[in-house]
């Protein structure tokens, strides 16, 4: 592909199952992009699902540099059917997205994009940008707000 070095590829099993089944898709599909992925999904670690991961994951923010420009982009990689805005996600069936799939945080991965022209991307943090809230965050705070609803005290302003 390149002269830059492929990162190990870790993968949770969860999240195996269902790159696996979006692959196989994707080659019924005719695909240009599915090729890489199963490669990707070939050379994976496979992780149980219970043990941290500092990787990239589906359904996860990722914020990541591409061709190491100055410009930080930060995105969510989802199966194509849970696809919704270009500035929000990446389809793992993108070369982006297949080549962003199980990429530790500090690596670097080349990949081919559509149009034929190689890239690079570095994979930077696995926060939320800085003034999104994640979904787990205010889950959290929805349960922490709804926990102190149920403990006695006054509620407020009361009329004398």
């Amino acid at each position: 592909m390149m002269n830059e070095q492929l990162p190990p590829i870790r993968i949770g099993a969860n999240d195996f199952h269902l790159l696996k089944l979006a692959a196989m898709q994707a080659v019924e599909d005719s695909n240009p992009v599915c090729s890489f992925l199963v490669s990707e999904l070939e050379r994976a670690e496979l992780v149980e699902s219970a043990a941290p991961l500092r990787c990239v994951r589906l359904d996860n923010w990722v914020t990541f540099r591409a061709d190491d420009g100055l410009l930080l982009e930060s995105r969510i990689p989802v199966l194509p059917e849970n696809f919704r805005s270009n500035h929000l996600h990446v389809s793992i069936l993108s070369p982006l997205g297949a080549a962003l799939i199980g990429v530790p945080v500090g690596s670097r991965m080349p990949y081919v994009g559509i149009d034929g022209i190689s890239h690079v991307l570095t994979v930077e943090s696995l926060e939320p940008p800085l003034g999104v809230i994640s979904l787990q965050q205010h889950r959290a705070l929805r349960s922490m707000l709804r926990n102190d609803d149920n403990e006695p005290g006054p509620r407020g302003p009361t009329a004398a």
